[in-house]
């Protein structure tokens, strides 16, 4: 019967994620590497991911560039201040609740999170990769790499679109808005696997080109989720991030 279900939630994700895709085709984000995200998110969302893209996710014709704002007209408001102003716009920060906001910034994190264990766990599912003779902890320590560089690259980008500052200070600004929320995700989704490996599968190992392997991964990504958002909110909060 588990076995049942992992099949039916793993297909799920994907297909659900094929169903964002689309919609994303004839919706895209006013942000484009929320596209990305969505996509990402369904994999190992799949239906809460569905529900939270419905909910505040999917594109108004605002905030996908039908209808803009003239800051032109806005007199007695300095350059920093419309900058800000586009930037929340931009964001969404206008159309979204707090809490809606912290789950798109926790998304974003975990979008480059698993991305990277989906090529950490294929790659060392091939070519083993060990620290301290221990398999586990190689892949996670290749895991986290990988989720550093991919997170940082997404908030990279995401910062570059929507200010044209030089790159350095883009990738400084990537790293302090993206580490603590990357590390509170891989924290939350390594919990959750060693529970999986040394507790629940500890007779019987998964292999990781299982159902039941993703499906645990798929587990793993929601603890994440639950572990990154107060850390998303108090880096808000203290202005190291912006709400998305």
């Amino acid at each position: 019967m588990l076995n049942l279900i992992a099949v039916f939630l793993v297909c799920s994700g994907v297909g659900i994620a094929v169903h964002i895709a689309i919609d994303l085709s004839r919706h895209p984000q006013s942000m484009k590497i929320m596209n990305t995200v969505w996509i990402l998110t369904a994999l190992w969302g799949s239906y809460l991911a569905l529900w939270a893209y419905n909910k505040f996710g999917r594109s108004t014709p605002m905030e996908s560039g039908d209808m803009k704002m003239d800051m032109s007209g806005v007199k007695g408001t300095d350059t920093s201040e419309m900058q800000g102003m586009s930037l929340d716009m931009s964001m969404g920060g206008m159309s979204r609740s707090h809490w809606q906001s912290v789950a798109l910034s926790a998304l974003h994190c975990g979008a480059g999170c698993t991305l990277a264990d989906i090529i950490g766990e294929g790659f060392t599912n091939y070519v083993p990769v060990t620290i301290a003779s221990s398999q586990v902890f190689g892949n996670w320590v290749l895991d986290f790499i990988l989720a550093l560089i991919i997170g940082i690259s997404f908030q990279f980008y995401a910062i570059r679109e929507m200010e044209k500052i030089s790159v350095r200070n883009a990738l400084f600004r990537a790293f302090k808005a993206d580490f603590f929320s990357l590390l509170s995700w891989q924290i939350g989704m390594y919990s959750w696997m060693a529970i999986v490996i040394f507790i629940l599968f500890a007779a019987t190992p998964l292999p990781k080109d299982t159902w039941m392997f993703w499906f645990m991964m798929q587990i793993a990504m929601l603890f994440g989720f639950i572990c990154a958002y107060p850390m998303n909110a108090l880096l808000i909060k203290n202005g190291v991030k912006k709400g998305m």
